[in-house]
């Protein structure tokens, strides 16, 4: 009976582990960054060259061989993150200037968009949510106002082609 204990126990802080370290937010979460950024073993910032992006700050972590990519516009504020861990994209985020996230898009084991994605609008209202299957649209994807008042729900086949857009009545 120990033993069994033990293993809830055990596979109980595991599965909380993971669902930790995956989390996402709607606002870029600085604390999570910096805790990200304090365990690299090597950092470096070169300039960028997109009229979007200026710099482009690496941090290292050998123990976990993980990259994180932090990108900065013009005015030094971080508008897009990449980790790489093992040559495999674990997390992308793309931010507006005041820090909203504008999609929160789960990633599959080969680093592509996979699972229920939601954009948003500047101000943090959902733009548009579905799913995607290992990087393609798939299924029912509704699209919203920066109100929230529903515009269309659109379908997508297994293969990401939009078969059928249908409008609200």
């Amino acid at each position: 009976m120990k033993n069994i204990n033990l293993l809830f126990i055990i596979t109980s802080l595991f599965i909380l582990s993971c669902t930790q370290q995956n989390k996402w937010h709607t606002k870029l979460d600085k604390a999570w960054l910096d805790a990200i950024i304090k365990k690299s073993d090597s950092s470096y910032t070169k300039p960028y060259y997109r009229t979007d992006f200026v710099t482009a700050s690496y941090y290292q972590d050998k123990k976990d061989s993980s990259t994180c990519q932090v990108m900065k516009d013009s005015a030094g504020l971080i508008r897009q993150i990449i980790i790489v861990t093992k040559n495999i994209r674990t997390f992308f985020g793309q931010y507006y200037a005041n820090g909203q996230l504008q999609a929160h898009l789960p990633l599959d084991e080969f680093g592509q968009y996979h699972g229920y994605a939601t954009y948003y609008y500047m101000n943090g209202t959902v733009q548009s949510n579905g799913a995607y299957k290992h990087g393609f649209k798939y299924g029912k994807w509704q699209n919203f106002t920066d109100k929230g008042a529903l515009i269309s729900t659109e379908e997508y086949n297994a293969d990401g082609q939009l078969v059928k857009t249908i409008l609200p009545q």
